[in-house]
């Protein structure tokens, strides 16, 4: 069978649908190498949007008595203890600075690189800032004849914000 399509944007001849590479599954590969380079560059940016960095301010001034608590609910992440909010350390301390961070991760890294023994999260907060969507149109029948389907992905853009109290045991 010979389809033609009508000259189109000031063609003088008519094309087979055979020299259109979009229409003709079966012989050439479909800008299949696209969704090689979509994907990753996809995953490097999620991956890289994710940041455990940190602020770190150093507390100046005269070293209170600051309260404590007999018992509470600590958290380990990558080896660095984490207080709730409203959890005390059941012994004296010294607050050695403030630290914001994107993460739990990022406030454990700064107890690691700041000398801490501890941290004192007394806020902290996760919300959505966007929603990535993905989806496509099914349709398409390729080499078995069934019909492609459609899909759709979604997931929540969120951002997280912890602050916390740096500190060492006395």
């Amino acid at each position: 069978m010979d389809l033609t399509i009508e000259p189109v944007w000031g063609r003088s001849t008519p094309r087979k649908v055979e020299d259109f590479p979009l229409q003709d599954w079966d012989r050439i590969p479909v800008r299949r190498y696209d969704m090689k380079k979509i994907i990753p560059a996809l995953l490097l940016f999620l991956l890289c949007g994710c940041s455990t960095g940190y602020n770190y301010s150093p507390y100046v001034g005269q070293q209170e008595n600051w309260s404590t608590q007999p018992g509470g609910f600590v958290k380990v992440v990558d080896g660095a203890t984490l207080y709730a909010p409203g959890q005390l350390p059941n012994r004296p301390y010294v607050v050695i600075g403030d630290v914001t961070a994107h993460s739990e991760d990022g406030v454990a890294k700064a107890v690691h690189e700041q000398h801490a023994d501890a941290a004192l999260i007394y806020y902290s907060q996760t919300y959505q800032i966007g929603t990535l969507t993905l989806g496509g149109a099914g349709g398409g029948y390729g080499r078995g004849g069934g019909g492609g389907g459609a899909f759709a992905w979604s997931t929540p853009l969120t951002h997280t914000d912890v602050n916390a109290r740096l500190i060492k045991f006395k």
